[in-house]
């Protein structure tokens, strides 16, 4: 899996109307707000700040094995690469938005 050069027609439907597409599912398992006790043991983002990078070239490795293990289709790598170049983009330039 390499960085691509363009996103496919698909990722740029997903990205513009703020869907996560079919890979991911529509929607989650619970309804009403996260509870603020499970927010705060969940909360990563300090660790994620200082290690983002390790962290993404793990993702990448798992994706690119998940792809040679025929879980993912190339496709799904690929989109699934696109993105996390997009998060290690947005945390190299501090550009990265938190969103809830």
């Amino acid at each position: 899996l390499n960085q691509p050069k363009t996103m496919s027609s698909e990722s740029k439907k997903d990205e513009a109307s703020g869907t996560r597409g079919t890979l991911f599912g529509a929607g989650g398992r619970f309804r009403g707000g996260t509870d603020p006790i499970m927010e705060r043991f969940n909360e990563s983002l300090s660790f994620d700040k200082r290690m983002y990078d390790q962290d993404l070239r793990g993702s990448m490795a798992y994706a690119k094995a998940l792809v040679q293990s025929k879980i993912l289709t190339l496709e799904e790598g690929e989109l699934m690469a696109a993105g996390l170049f997009q998060v290690r983009d947005e945390w190299k330039s501090d550009s990265f938005v938190e969103k809830p």
